[in-house]
């Protein structure tokens, strides 16, 4: 019990660390709030340009292109958080040479990869309120919250399978030695796959079959159709979309957080493993930190 209060404060030492590294650059706040308006603003004005074409498109997801589209933006900045930023942070520590440093200290190798994350609390998680109020107040986006404890519970879901994947990604950079240029894992999963296949922007049904098969092996695919149809309104929540969807005699919601489940029950632990595999690999080799 001492070990784990221990882990928390350590954890909660770097989050305080973070918020305040966070709150003294004043540019940047002004720029993030900038970026997520001008991010609703471009699919406010695409869905106006596409007009009721863009409705005729959605199926079971309703009418409402706006909507559609900030739920997928908020969903997005959810996951692309969690799968990059672990990596992200590992490199920061290894470059500003603290790493080394952090880890001699009698804590686990996991508290300052969580504690760094807690970044995300005040500066990526937040963009998800506001996308969903700049699009209510000034786009016409409409959300449901029906469903709100099934849409929080496929919100966990998402959070644990992304991070799985990050925390993989984040392994790459001790155990391959991935120091240098773009992680291979998360470009391709989340610059090239989820954008092109995981139904973003776009519906899945419009890709060809070929496409909609690879969209099945992302996270991404399942939590974007699974929120959609819980929070934009008149959506329907027994319309098969996915070709997972035929393969159980479940509602599609309940397909899509089964397979979020099973994907974060494999790849939170296989991430968190190659991550300590990879961090005693440096230890042995002495390459936790780069020193000047």
């Amino acid at each position: 019990m001492t070990r784990l209060r221990n882990e928390i404060a350590s954890v909660w030492s770097f989050s305080l660390r973070e918020f305040r590294m966070w709150q003294s650059y004043r540019a940047n706040q002004v720029m993030w709030v900038a970026d997520i308006l001008m991010n609703s603003l471009l699919f406010f004005l695409v869905g106006r340009m596409i007009g009721t074409g863009a409705g005729n498109l959605l199926g079971p997801y309703g009418t409402n292109y706006i909507s559609f589209i900030l739920v997928g933006l908020a969903v997005n900045y959810l996951i692309r958080t969690n799968l990059s930023d672990p990596f992200t942070r590992v490199a920061r520590v290894y470059w500003g040479g603290t790493m080394d440093l952090y880890l001699l200290s009698p804590m686990s190798v996991y508290t300052p990869l969580l504690g760094l994350m807690a970044r995300s609390l005040t500066d990526d998680y937040p963009r998800v309120l506001f996308v969903a109020g700049f699009g209510y107040l000034f786009f016409g986006a409409r959300f449901s919250g029906v469903h709100w404890a099934l849409a929080l519970l496929v919100t966990l879901l998402v959070f644990v399978a992304a991070f799985g994947v990050g925390a993989i990604s984040a392994s790459t950079f001790y155990l391959l030695d991935l120091k240098q240029g773009t992680e291979p894992l998360q470009f391709l999963v989340q610059e090239i796959l989820a954008g092109l296949v995981a139904g973003t922007y776009y519906p899945v049904t419009v890709l060809p079959r070929a496409l909609q098969a690879v969209a099945l092996i992302l996270p991404h695919t399942y939590a974007y159709d699974a929120l959609r149809r819980l929070l934009c309104p008149g959506a329907d929540l027994a319309a098969p979309t996915l070709i997972a969807h035929g393969w159980l005699p479940v509602a599609p919601v309940w397909t899509d957080a089964l397979a979020l489940a099973v994907m974060g029950a494999v790849l939170l632990p296989l991430g968190l493993h190659l991550y300590g595999r990879g961090i005693e690999k440096a230890r042995r080799n002495g390459t936790l930190t780069r020193w000047q």
